[in-house]
């Protein structure tokens, strides 16, 4: 008899200790995962960051190039009908280029809808993170904005110099 309550304690034991050894390590697993899906996430994130940053330089070159573009017209206001065609028709396609920006932010979507977010675990990281998307935004919409300013003032332009062309 005490034989088997002994038994029946080892057996109990050796199951509570089975479970709780799974247990432990499906959590050294899932824990380990997660690290691989948290890095993965941040590599997205990082690449994509680094692709809006890169789309955003681009168009601070063509900002350049359309003062640039500017500044010729008006050093030359004067005699632009003894300008080579071809820094005339270079420097007007600049100016009336039909440009744009959109960034991507599928990374960040991806960190918010899954629950990478939370698994990060660096809250002055995920802070950054946050960001530095909305820094990239911040600039999409200024130039965008600086866009739209300049056809709408390129159209006032056009409608003048209609009107004066036809009296």
């Amino acid at each position: 008899m005490k034989d088997s309550v002994t038994n029946f304690f080892a057996n109990v034991l050796s199951v509570i200790l089975g479970i709780v050894i799974t247990f432990s390590i499906q959590g050294i697993i899932n824990r380990s995962q997660d690290r691989k899906n948290v890095r993965s996430a941040l590599e997205l994130v990082r690449s994509e960051l680094a692709t809006n940053v890169e789309d955003i330089s681009i168009m601070a070159d063509y900002l350049k190039q359309e003062q640039a573009a500017a500044r010729y017209f008006l050093n030359h206001a004067e005699d632009l009908d003894q300008c080579p065609v071809d820094s005339v028709t270079l420097h007007s396609s600049i100016l009336f280029s039909d440009v744009s920006i959109t960034l991507c932010n599928d990374a960040l979507e991806l960190l918010k809808t899954s629950s990478l977010f939370q698994k990060i675990g660096d809250n002055p990281l995920s802070m950054k993170i946050i960001r530095a998307y909305d820094c990239c935004s911040i600039c999409a919409q200024n130039l965008n904005r600086h866009i739209a300013t300049r056809n709408d003032q390129q159209s006032l332009v056009g409608s003048r110099l209609m009107m004066i062309t036809n009296k």
